[in-house]
């Protein structure tokens, strides 16, 4: 304490200057818990452990009978100030590939982005999203891949992508494509579930769930899309 009290004199006695105006402070209100949600950021204490999960799966059926699901998870956790990130997708098989692909957003907005399109009969197209507290249980048959990895599976119609801007997967369908993942771009970071069908008789439900733990989020919830998709540049995305 007197070698705070010290500091304060060395600092302002020279000067001789008199005390700041606080009359900006006036008309000031305290941020209630609410607003401090909403705004870009997250409040935790140094050291906290922390636990942010995302899995995404696609089930779909195309006209010519084929039945598949495709699955990707990404976990993101801060543990004894050590963050770490376990990527994992759910075909063994995939190999290594040249192909990249870029999942197309929707303007500027930041969030979660939805998109259906469909030109044909006897289509079943959904996009779905659940976000609770909780942790994320191990994708079924999954294995690990590496940030900065491109995989194709071994049918060919299936493109895993860990690559700068964009994270996640695009599926080619007999007719049309569907695609889920993070998209970072112009410092807006999205959750994209996208659906595209030009034909008859298909069926796609995209799937994501999020999961998170060791956080505070509030009751605006959909701000940690960004939040979390953000922190991804920290760690090599």
């Amino acid at each position: 304490m007197k070698l705070s009290m010290m500091l304060l004199l060395t600092i302002v006695t020279p000067a001789m200057a008199s005390s700041p105006s606080l009359s900006v402070f006036t008309h000031s209100q305290v941020l209630t818990d609410f607003e401090l949600d909403a705004m870009k950021g997250k409040y935790t204490n140094n050291g906290q452990d922390y636990y942010f999960g995302l899995q995404m799966q696609t089930q779909f059926i195309q006209d010519n009978g084929v039945q598949q699901q495709v699955g990707m998870q990404i976990e993101i956790s801060q543990i004894d100030n050590r963050p770490s990130i376990n990527i994992t997708i759910s075909d063994p098989d995939a190999v290594d590939s040249q192909n990249e692909f870029n999942i197309d957003s929707l303007g500027q907005s930041a969030g979660l982005q939805q998109r259906i399109q469909i030109a044909g009969n006897e289509n079943l197209a959904v996009n779905e999203l659940d976000m609770a507290q909780g942790r994320l249980a191990s994708l079924p048959q999954g294995v690990s891949i590496a940030l900065g990895t491109t995989l194709v599976s071994q049918n060919g119609d299936t493109t895993f992508s860990t690559n700068p801007n964009t994270m996640g997967y695009q599926i080619e369908l007999a007719s049309g494509k569907a695609s889920q993942g993070l998209n970072y771009q112009d410092g807006n970071g999205q959750l994209v579930q996208s659906i595209f069908i030009d034909g008859l008789s298909h069926s796609v439900i995209n799937q994501s769930t999020i999961r998170y733990d060791g956080m505070p989020v509030g009751p605006i919830q959909s701000n940690i899309l960004g939040r979390q998709i953000s922190d991804l540049t920290a760690l090599g995305f």
